[in-house]
């Protein structure tokens, strides 16, 4: 079988923590000896791609030691020629990169090569170098505490951690579930105990898969509050922009009132009237006033003619009398106004002069 970097790409990213899985790698490797050169180059591409995370750069490490270790025992093709030749160079982009107990693992696996002089004495040197003299900004990526993370990307950061973890052991079951199911053959003689065991590696994955959903499930709705939360913070930024906007166009000294535009907001408005249309109205109320009321002027002047020539034939003796009595009107005469009250009074004044 020639050798595909898609499946060792899908091998490399398939690796988890135990030595199971870095040997099951490490054996195909080994079946590729001939393409020795093509793996070792394969190898360095995926391990200083910065998508990779720090974790799966560190397992590939450990990937790569041990096939360069089993190859040499074995006398299986030439790893460890092809491996030193890009190792230096690997580990001097990927060593700064990892947390400080990957690079204790990582320092310790490079002693163990020169104890067995997996690699020339100059190969061992150069990687040395390059495990003392970290890049600056590796520098700054490991020193970058964790408590620095703000609060409210704390359970996020750590759901992400727990999916990150569980990825390489879903891909890894995966990876053996296929390798199971393409083995399985239907005209065997114990293809049901076979079946049998498909289906358990096949429930792992699945249980595994699981576990992924919930933990996305549940970054999904932390990723769904920080968002509300966002949007809620910015309207209420929104608010306060156009807050101080507004005092400080009342409070410009261009304006010629700075208070006058707050102060006119806050008053009530109200219909403007024209006075000379009420004032017309009320003519208009008078004038229907004094049409609706009955003219006394004509009976008011005939009654003095008729008091005049009454006291003129009573003589001056009776004259105080009737003044005092003619012109001391009652209420009545006064209300009512008509013309049966006057010749009442005009009656009473004559019988006492006929006395």
């Amino acid at each position: 079988m020639s050798f595909s970097e898609e499946q060792f790409t899908s091998k490399l990213n398939a690796l988890d923590e135990t030595q199971e899985s870095i040997v099951n790698a490490s054996k195909w490797l080994l079946t590729q000896y001939k393409e020795v050169d093509q793996i070792a180059h394969c190898w360095k591409r995926f391990v200083i791609r910065p998508s990779i995370n720090t974790r799966r750069k560190f397992l590939a490490i450990y990937l790569a030691n041990d096939v360069i270790q089993q190859a040499k025992h074995k006398r299986v093709g030439d790893f460890g020629t092809a491996f030193g030749k890009i190792m230096p160079e690997v580990l001097s982009e990927v060593y700064p990169e990892l947390n400080q107990e990957m690079r204790r693992k990582v320092k310790r696996v490079v002693d163990i090569w020169k104890q067995r002089q997996v690699f020339s004495e100059p190969v061992i040197e150069m990687v040395y170098s390059k495990l003392r003299e970290p890049s600056k900004g590796a520098s700054r990526i490991e020193e970058a505490p964790s408590a620095k993370i703000a609060p409210e990307l704390r359970q996020l950061a750590s759901i992400f951690d727990q999916l990150t973890k569980s990825q390489g052991g879903i891909s890894s079951t995966k990876t053996k579930f296929d390798s199971s199911l393409e083995a399985l053959d239907p005209n065997s003689a114990v293809y049901s105990e076979n079946y049998k065991t498909v289906q358990r590696i096949g429930q792992v994955a699945k249980d595994a898969l699981q576990k992924s959903m919930v933990n996305r499930q549940q970054a999904i709705k932390e990723l769904q509050k920080l968002l509300d939360f966002q949007n809620e913070q910015a309207s209420q930024d929104q608010f306060m922009v156009g807050e101080i906007d507004e005092v400080l166009a009342a409070k410009d000294p261009q304006n010629s009132n700075p208070n006058g535009s707050l102060e006119a907001a806050m008053m009530p408005t109200y219909e403007e009237t024209d006075e000379s249309d009420s004032d017309a109205e009320k003519s208009d109320i008078e004038e229907q006033g004094k049409k609706r009321l009955p003219s006394t002027a004509g009976i008011e002047n005939d009654n003095f003619k008729r008091q005049k020539s009454i006291i003129s034939d009573a003589g001056a003796e009776n004259l105080e009398t009737i003044e005092a009595e003619l012109y001391e009107p009652t209420p009545a005469e006064v209300a009512a106004n008509s013309p049966v009250t006057v010749t009442s009074s005009i009656q009473d004044l004559l019988s006492k002069l006929a006395n």
